[in-house]
């Protein structure tokens, strides 16, 4: 297929609409604002509940009470640019006919709609997940991650009971989950003495249904990452599929009970709802279809970017992952369409440059892949800090995101 096609002008009486601010949409509306510098009356809306944007790979260490959840909302007030319009409002539904974003602030109106709404936690159907599980998807989950944490090491003075409610089991063996295993391990002890408690006490299970943490990642990377949980005093057990979800903890497909007081779910991702009411084509985990240039088949006034878009990777045949390296790189593929469409111009296809796999564990250690290359300990850790800034820089004087390394979005 052509890489390029002509673009359609965009209509003269609607306005680019950006559903969810995001990696993606945030990017979108940052890049686009860069190019169309000369049009001082870009049409150009960004709609998001939240007056804030969130760095949700930050998450972890907010659950492992190391960082403020105010530490990683950005104000959007601080970096859009004045050209942009701002709506606060819950996105309800897409009118695809009368091209209208359905918000609680009432329809908005648009000639080219960009969906990136993100994902939600997968519960996979789990009997008692979603109601015994908390999740850890926004600086707010993340915030009563900690509290439970705190609340159950206090909980009690019986040292038989202090254990049990002193365990933390996080299912899911993706980066958030070893980011929370390795945090929450290496931080609790310490949190124990200051609570009068032996720095023993506390415990951190990890759970994955597959046959290795980090699915996808070298043998390398996976071994060094195996290594590190294992000096924090980690348990970490493998093809270990959850089979339903009690009071008592997760019951496991062999039989086996995991107990603990503090479940944490980190076990993959899915589109929201909204996606299958739009009338979209939608694939696997809900995401919608695209076509090379990222927008939705068969709807080319739509664009999807983030999580939201099903992407198919030429070299595996599988949806490209939920991170945000990616969702970062289609948000700069649709702010150039965009822009290619304002100004009656060739559209560029998307595709996909993997920078790599950084991934912290612990409060001091990492792992990375990058450039063929894996390391791990402290350098991967201080790789892990030097993205982090670089992003908050870059969204911060509206440069977009010119990175020094790779970004992955734990999931």
């Amino acid at each position: 297929m052509d890489s390029v096609v002509n673009a359609p002008a965009a209509e003269g009486t609607g306005q680019i609409v950006v559903a969810g601010a995001g990696y993606a949409g945030l990017h979108v509306a940052l890049r686009l604002t860069a190019r169309q510098r000369g049009n001082p009356a870009l049409p150009l809306t960004l709609v998001d509940r939240h007056d804030y944007h969130e760095a949700i790979t930050e998450l972890p260490r907010v659950a492992a009470g190391t960082r403020a959840a105010d530490a990683v909302r950005i104000p959007l007030q601080g970096v859009l640019a004045e050209r942009v319009r701002f709506v606060q409002a819950e996105i309800n539904g897409v009118d695809l006919a009368g091209r209208q974003l359905l918000t609680g602030a009432g329809p908005i109106g648009w000639g080219r709609l960009v969906l990136a709404l993100g994902s939600k936690p997968n519960d996979f159907a789990i009997p008692g997940l979603g109601q015994r599980t908390l999740s850890l998807y926004s600086a707010s989950d993340a915030e009563r991650v900690w509290a439970a944490v705190i609340s159950a090491l206090t909980a009690t003075a019986d040292p038989e009971r202090q254990r049990r409610l002193a365990t933390v089991v996080i299912g899911g063996g993706g980066a958030t989950g070893v980011e929370l295993a390795g945090e929450l391990a290496e931080i609790l002890p310490e949190v124990a003495r200051r609570h009068g408690l032996p720095p023993d006490v506390p415990a951190v299970e990890l759970i994955e249904a597959g046959p290795t943490i980090l699915a996808g990642s070298s043998p390398q990377l996976i071994d060094k990452a195996a290594r590190i949980l294992s000096d924090l005093g980690v348990r970490v057990r493998t093809n270990a599929t959850i089979a339903v979800v009690t009071e008592e903890g997760f019951r496991l497909t062999d039989g086996q009970l995991v107990t603990g007081d503090v479940f944490v779910w980190a076990g993959g991702v899915k589109a929201p709802g909204l996606a299958a009411e739009s009338g979209l084509p939608t694939g696997h985990n809900g995401r919608v279809k695209v076509d090379q240039y990222l927008r939705a088949l068969d709807h080319p006034e739509v664009y999807v970017a983030g999580d939201l878009a099903s992407v198919v990777d030429p070299r595996t045949g599988h949806a490209l992952p939920p991170l945000a390296q990616v969702a970062l790189e289609e948000g700069e593929t649709v702010a150039c369409n965009l822009d290619a469409e304002l100004k009656n111009g060739p559209l560029e296809a998307f595709t996909f440059h993997d920078k790599g796999f950084v991934v912290s564990v612990g409060t001091r250690r990492g792992v990375a892949d990058i450039a063929g290359i894996t390391t791990g300990g402290r350098l991967a850790h201080v790789l892990k800090d030097a993205i982090e800034w670089e992003y908050r820089q870059s969204v911060r004087h509206l440069r977009g995101w010119d990175p020094v390394g790779p970004l992955s979005r734990p999931r």
